[in-house]
């Protein structure tokens, strides 16, 4: 490939670098010599850009040493801070990527939305947050790499005031509480008492390098001060060390806003931004480098999955490939599950009792991240629970997990026959239970969505499931069920808890009832009559606005939730009035359009007044299709009857989530109303189960 001027061309990274390129193709000598052959690209055109057009990031520059001084000492600025500190502000999305956010997110299936935010120019796109650059430079520099990790773990008395800031305000955490804070208080008190001399970096890192091998060894009998002794203080392990930086990172996301300086008490100071997106940098570090070292421990497991959580919140809320990378992510996780065998009861028989509480959750939330994932690209999920025959984890409070084997006979007494507290109180093991019961229906549905359709007994499975769904969902107490008058008995955090768990439902029930179109017309009244449901649900929520964390998590819950059942209504009523048909609805057509006009019409004042984000944009734009079509609907003017026959004729009945192409001449959106059954990047936010501190799009 030559330029104008008959020269060849060289590869971006060498040109960026302005440094000489052999111009070999596909790549060149010298990215191959640095282990960088993702980046070499000869780009026909690199100096024009098309309208629109996101580049690649430019690599950024190591940081300039001195032979023999340590890197972390006399460089109290770190890459992030120096090259990312004007970058927009954080989204919340699915983890690390190496590519583009332009690039396409391979096959979608039946249940995916997200290929709106990819086909759509309408709707605001997130900007690349993959931090390749970074990753490369933490990758191929390990001198650096490890120094920095020394550097940051000195830090250790921030993480911790961060980590009991966390647990002291979230009502639903997976991790029991005690484990984390009583580990966190003896790594603290042995580094105030065994100083690190951290221009000796190298020894330091080679010796938790050699604790990290060292196998992690539980028997039933060990006390909780006994479990944490094994992997802090002297023993200190990576495999926690990169747990605190996630917890840290997600304690720090939930408490300060993006730019709030930050002293580390390490003689560092940064910000959040650059904070967050140097803890997803170092978790990864600690992965990498503890899977070369060590078997599969539950600390493992804590860390993959905190690290997914925490990438989800700095790397962008609805850009394609951090999406992808979060389910290759969720893969490595869900292969760490496999290895432990904690699919499997029988891996809970030689560990303590809260031990194997922790297991069981950390299973259930891994249970409801892979159906969220599975549902958002449409993919068949990963952890299905036909593989697995672990109980659910127990309906007790955090501390009622680490007493004696005395009084914790009486505490188990006071649980009914299938688990569940009789004094009706909402534990954080509450709501892994009765998402663990949500996920499971929503495999069903997946099995039904993405399965063969031509199979013999497909009809019958999906009768079946529309069955059982009220089953299931009767299985839950009824006390944790959402009703509007919740709001006065308990507090915001639980009632938005139950309104979730309600919503999941009923998008399940949605989801099969649109199965259910495909081959019965009769099935769309029910459909109509679910998506009334959702759409009551967030009027409900609308008029708890006012408080801070219904606003907080509002956006993401009107996205995933009520823009499909309003797309879904108001799709059919452009339908049949083109078609001067009756509304197959339980509910009067008025009433319909008087619920349709109010929330919409509340929604675009709303946005007007809101803090910009992605989420809110995406809200207003798809808020905005919907107006239009009812503006249709209402403003419609019949044509002649025979005419409008032949039109309605010649339009393809889809009842699912597809606008209209009659008589819209708004240049609406192809796929302005394809929005599937639910985000796993929205939906998630619930999976580490802290409904205060969690951003929109969080905990997958």
């Amino acid at each position: 490939m030559f330029r104008r001027n008959g020269k060849p061309t060289s590869c971006e990274p060498c040109r960026l670098s302005k440094v000489r390129c052999d111009h070999v193709t596909p790549v060149c000598g010298r990215c191959k010599s640095r282990a960088n052959p993702s980046q070499c690209y000869y780009h026909p055109a690199p100096l024009t850009k098309s309208p629109g057009q996101v580049g690649r990031p430019r690599p950024t520059p190591r940081p300039t040493r001195k032979r023999g001084v340590c890197p972390v000492a006399h460089t109290p600025k770190t890459p992030l801070q120096s090259s990312q500190r004007n970058e927009g502000p954080l989204l919340s999305a699915r983890s690390v990527s190496n590519t583009t956010s332009g690039c396409p997110a391979g096959f979608l299936g039946s249940t995916s939305y997200i290929s709106v935010f990819r086909e759509t120019t309408r709707v605001p796109r997130a900007s690349d947050r993959s931090l390749h650059a970074e990753f490369e430079h933490w990758r191929t520099d390990p001198q650096f790499a490890s120094a920095r990790l020394i550097h940051l773990i000195t830090a250790m008395p921030f993480y911790q005031e961060q980590i009991q800031w966390y647990y002291g305000k979230g009502r639903f955490t997976v991790i029991p509480a005690p484990t984390v804070l009583e580990s966190l208080a003896q790594t603290v008190a042995y580094m105030e008492s065994h100083s690190w001399d951290i221009t000796d970096w190298a020894s330091i890192y080679n010796a938790l390098l050699a604790e990290t091998e060292a196998p992690l060894n539980t028997y039933p009998t060990m006390s909780l001060r006994d479990f944490c002794s094994s992997f802090t203080g002297a023993k200190l392990r990576l495999e926690f060390i990169g747990f605190v930086f996630a917890m840290a990172g997600i304690s720090v996301h939930g408490r300060y806003p993006s730019r709030q300086e930050l002293d580390l008490g390490n003689g560092e100071k940064t910000d959040t931004e650059s904070f967050l997106k140097e803890m997803v940098l170092a978790c990864h570090a600690c992965i990498e480098a503890s899977k070369h070292k060590t078997h599969v421990n539950d600390l493992t497991i804590w860390m993959r999955y905190m690290h997914v959580i925490l990438g989800t919140e700095v790397l962008g809320e609805t850009s394609m490939s951090p999406t992808q990378q979060g389910k290759s992510l969720f893969g490595d996780l869900t292969s760490c599950i496999y290895a432990m065998g904690l699919h499997q009861q029988h891996s809970l028989a030689d560990v303590p009792f809260f031990l194997a509480e922790t297991r069981k959750r950390m299973l259930a939330v891994s249970h409801r991240t892979d159906k969220n994932l599975a549902t958002l690209l449409g993919r068949p999920p990963r952890l299905p629970h036909r593989y697995c025959n672990v109980t659910w984890p127990l309906d007790l409070p955090d501390d009622d997990l680490f007493h004696d084997k005395i009084n914790l006979d009486s505490i188990l007494l006071r649980l009914d026959e299938n688990g569940w507290n009789t004094e009706g109180k909402f534990y954080p093991a509450t709501l892994i239970r009765i998402r663990d019961i949500t996920s499971n229906l929503r495999e069903r549905v997946l099995e039904l969505s993405l399965g063969h359709s031509e199979q013999r007994d497909h009809a019958n499975n999906l009768s079946e499931t529309y069955k059982s769904c009220e089953k299931i969902f009767d299985s839950i107490p009824s006390r944790y069920i959402y009703t509007p008058e919740c709001w006065k008995e308990t507090d915001s955090i639980e009632c938005l808890a139950r309104l979730i768990i309600q919503l999941e439902y009923l998008f399940s029930v949605l989801h099969l009832q649109r199965v259910r179109c495909q081959t019965s017309s009769e099935a769309i009244n029910d459909l109509l009559d679910t998506c009334l449901q959702v759409l009551s649900i967030i009027i409900d929520l609308t008029k708890q606005y006012q408080v801070h964390e219904v606003g907080k998590q509002f956006p993401w819950v009107f996205l995933v939730y009520g823009i499909p059942a309003a797309g879904v209504i108001v799709t059919e009523l452009h339908r049949h009035t083109l078609s001067n048909q009756p509304l197959p609805s339980n509910k009067p057509r008025s009433e319909i359009i008087r619920t349709l006009s109010f929330l919409v019409s509340w929604v675009r004042d709303t946005t007007k007044e809101s803090p910009p984000s992605v989420t809110m944009g995406a809200c207003s734009e798809l808020n905005n299709v919907i107006v239009r079509l009812l503006d249709d609907v209402l403003d419609y003017q019949p044509d002649s009857g025979q005419q409008t026959h032949e039109r309605l004729e010649a339009q393809p009945m889809d009842h699912g989530f597809e606008k209209s192409t009659l008589s819209m001449g708004h240049g609406l959106p192809s796929e302005a109303l394809t929005l599937g059954f639910g985000s796993g990047e929205c939906l998630s936010w619930l999976d580490d189960l802290d409904l205060t501190l969690t951003s929109p799009g969080l905990l997958m």
